[in-house]
This record gives structure tokens, C-alpha cells and sequence, in this order.
């Protein structure tokens, strides 16, 4: 998630020259050898080039070769005096957030692992993306829904250091909260979300307790009410382009919900099926778009279909359509916990 402390802050220009992966210790820094990155062979191996920093796990140290004089030395560090992390986003982390995107939790959840695996070591330390891709994991689980597996880790995670972090703390209870929804107990879900949404400033976080809000009203069959909660989402926070998605597919099955006689002048199965019109131009790669796909008629799904091709291809956006706005580009992402 975008923590202020979590995830990587905006890069100056001044730091595109430090973007290597790099270790920092008191005097001196280290660039390290990126386990994510794979040469050509069969099976693939990671790209070792002896002149970085190796990373021994189970001596908890860092191996590198330095030329002095012709001869060569074997220099040695403990992960323990590791004291900044500078890493750009992780390969397999950027997939794992990809694969949770498009209804991959599975998948997810392997890539995650390897990267909670690497970083577990200099978890706490700064530009660690240890905690960020344990929120990525509870989106995994969420996705799966499978509460004994979200119940462990998220027992485990309360213990860590990084949970007595404001921020880290509210995503907890919201991961807490989304299992309580799955439970059924949509009331105390919206008292406690509506409380949260009072206390949180960053826009992901807003986001999210604005669709699990959304999710409960809607379960409670307050349709309008859930309509208004999801809305907010892409109103207000419409750079959360994983997030979006769940939100006009919200919003979505609001307005089919609040069909009825007394308002059918208001043509609202019209404006649910622009908004999942939207979801397959705009966010084509979700598992929203999968799910929009189901419920709109098929002549209407056949035409979004078809003008999401023609975007795809460079011709010009139909009328009406707002395309995601991005978020910071990867390559301009040099640091994870601040």
C-alpha cells in the first residue's frame, strides 16, 4: 500500500543515479545482486555478477569480491549492520500486486513469498519492502478468502515491529474487518469503518475502507447508501487504480439492486451497465472487467469489448470514457519503509 512510510516516495531527480539495489552501512554502501533477476538458461538462475554484494542467508551475511592490487579479496558484512535499504520496486512484488489485480491470488501469493523470504532478514530496517509485501500477501488471502490462513499470518504480523505503526495498524484492522464482513456482521463493520474513514488520511487506505464499507451496505441491502460509499472511491481517490475496479463493480450492483418500478424512469440498469461499460474499457486486465463482462447484456458486451480493442490499438478513447489515471511509474521508485 501507498504508507508514507511503506512504500517509495516520490524520486527527486537526484536520486535516479542511487536507483541501484544497494545496502547501506555506517561509512560505506554495498550494490547487491537482485535475486529477481533470472539469465536465459533452463532452468533460470539469478544473475550473479561477483563484484556485488551476495546475500548468505543462513550465515546472515553479504559476500562480495574487491580487486585490490591485482589480488582478489573476499569482503564480508552481516545483514545485522545493514542500515538503509535503497531498492527500487522488486520484479516479483510489482507481478505479485499484478497477479492479485487480476483475480491471481495463487499466483500472488508465490511471488510475494519470495520477496518476504529475501527481505525477512533487514525487515525493519529502512527501504525494507518486507512490510509492503505483507500487505500485498493479506490482498492475496483476501482474494482467496481463506480466513485459517488469513487468521495465522495475521496473528503473526501483529507481533512484528512494523504493527505498532499507526498505519500498519489500521491495515490490520482492515483485514480484520474484511473477515468480520465474511462473517456477516455487516452492521458492526460499518460502525467501524465509517469510525476508521474519520482517522485515516492516506488516499489507499481511504479507498479501501470506503469499499468495505460499500461491501457491507450493499450485503445489508442498503443499495443506495452503498452506491454513494463506492463512488467516493473513484470521485475522490481515482489514482488507486487497483481499487477502482472493486468500486464501480460496487457501485455497479447498487444501482441494479435499487431497481424497481417506483424509480424505473431513472433508467438505473442503464447506468449500471455504463459503469461496468467503463470497468471493461478502462480496466481490461482486472477481475472486475471478468465479472462486468457477466452481467452486461452481450450485445453491450460485445461493443465494450470492441472499443477496449481500439484503445488498446491507439485510436481514440469513446465518448465519455475516462482511462485510469496512473500512479507513479515504477522506475521512479527508489525506496520502501521511510
Amino acid at each position: 500500500m501507498r504508507l508514507s512510510f511503506l512504500l517509495p516516495a516520490l524520486a527527486l531527480l537526484a536520486a535516479a543515479s542511487s536507483s541501484a539495489q544497494t545496502f547501506v552501512f555506517k561509512g560505506e554502501r554495498w550494490e547487491i545482486n537482485d535475486p529477481f533477476k533470472m539469465d536465459n538458461s533452463i532452468p533460470p538462475k539469478p544473475v550473479v555478477d561477483p563484484k556485488k554484494g551476495t546475500i548468505n542467508a543462513i550465515k546472515g551475511t553479504i559476500d562480495r569480491v574487491s580487486n585490490s592490487g591485482g589480488i582478489e579479496v573476499t569482503l564480508t558484512r552481516k545483514l545485522s549492520e545493514v542500515v538503509e535499504v535503497i531498492w527500487p520496486l522488486p520484479s516479483r512484488l510489482k507481478e505479485a500486486q499484478a497477479n492479485v489485480g487480476r483475480g491471481e491470488p495463487a499466483k500472488a501469493l508465490d511471488n510475494v513469498e519470495a520477496v518476504l523470504k529475501f527481505f525477512e532478514p533487514i525487515k525493519n530496517v529502512p527501504g525494507s519492502w518486507w512490510v509492503r509485501a505483507s500487505i500485498v500477501k493479506l490482498d492475496a488471502l483476501d482474494r482467496l478468502e481463506n480466513d485459517a490462513a488469513t487468521e495465522s499470518f495475521l496473528t503473526a504480523f501483529e507481533k512484528e515491529e512494523a504493527a505498532k505503526l499507526p498505519e500498519v495498524a489500521t491495515q490490520i484492522q482492515l483485514a480484520r474487518l474484511m473477515q468480520r464482513a465474511r462473517k456477516g456482521e455487516h452492521a458492526e463493520v460499518v460502525k467501524e469503518s465509517t469510525e476508521l474513514l474519520g482517522k485515516v488520511e492516506t488516499a489507499e487506505l481511504q479507498a479501501r475502507l470506503h469499499i468495505v464499507k460499500g461491501n457491507s451496505l450493499y450485503a445489508s441491502k442498503k443499495y443506495e447508501a452503498a452506491m454513494a460509499t463506492y463512488l467516493r472511491v473513484p470521485v475522490f481517490f481515482g489514482s488507486e487504480t487497483e481499487l477502482v475496479p472493486k468500486a464501480l463493480l460496487g457501485a455497479a450492483r447498487s444501482f441494479r439492486g435499487m431497481d424497481s418500478p417506483a424509480l424505473r424512469d431513472q433508467k438505473l440498469e442503464a447506468v449500471s451497465n455504463r459503469y461496468l461499460y467503463d470497468i471493461i474499457v478502462s480496466y481490461p486486465v482486472s477481475k472486475e472487467a471478468e465479472e462486468a463482462k457477466k452481467m452486461l447484456p452481450k450485445e453491450e458486451r460485445a461493443k465494450a469489448e470492441a472499443d477496449q480493442k481500439k484503445i488498446a490499438a491507439g485510436g481514440p478513447l469513446p465518448e465519455g470514457v475516462i482511462m485510469a489515471k496512473p500512479k507513479l511509474a515504477d522506475e521512479e521508485k527508489v525506496e520502501g519503509n521511510k
